[in-house]
């Protein structure tokens, strides 16, 4: 249909991966519309790494499970294709080699510093943001007024779409809000266990 085409035109996909030390990684998935309403929603149950796992990946395993096992899974479930996806942990860009569809990691656009990403660990509802990053120059980046953009440098083209994001007017909109509602939902989804 026209109608479905042109709202999977304009819809944005967004994903976050969060880390519970008790419990493991859980990942999120939110496609929204243009004004931001949700379309889809896919969460994943905890994944947490093996020793085998741990050992092998070193210090690339956040990106392994935050990119490779967790958003691919995600994204591969959802019905609609987004124009676009964002995600809001450098460790779940390296999903872009599965899948096909432009895939930037948003932060707020930190005055006077150099890369816009934000300092530290996140923690909101007992859950810890990925910490892993690639050497800089292994990503593209591009500033906006409110915000940060980045890519894998191998994808860099993916940043032609914050033209777009511009030109239509998602720039506008707050893009860390529809991570919020992914922390909110997986925290509901995922409640920490009570300590009796």
């Amino acid at each position: 249909m026209a109608s479905d085409n042109g709202l999977s035109q304009k819809s944005l996909g967004f994903v976050s991966v969060r880390y519970r030390l008790d419990q493991g990684y859980f990942g999120g998935y939110l496609l929204v519309n243009s004004v931001a309403r949700p379309l889809e929603f896919h969460c994943t149950v905890p994944v947490q790494p093996t020793r085998a796992q741990t050992i092998l990946f070193g210090p690339t395993l956040q990106e392994f499970l935050c990119g490779e096992q967790i958003s691919r899974a995600l994204l591969s479930r959802a019905k609609i294709q987004p124009h676009m996806v964002l995600v809001d942990s450098p460790a779940a860009l390296c999903v872009r080699q599965w899948i096909d569809i432009p895939i930037l990691c948003v932060s707020v656009n930190q005055v006077g510093s150099g890369s816009g990403a934000t300092s530290g660990p996140s923690y909101e509802h007992g859950f810890e943001s990925p910490s892993f990053r690639r050497n800089e120059n292994q990503y593209a980046h591009r500033s906006t007024d409110r915000y940060m953009l980045g890519c894998l440098e191998s994808y860099r083209t993916d940043l032609e779409l914050v033209d777009w994001m511009i030109e239509s007017h998602t720039i506008e909109l707050d893009l860390q809000e529809p991570f919020e509602r992914i922390v909110e939902a997986l925290s509901e989804a995922h409640p920490r266990a009570k300590v009796a």
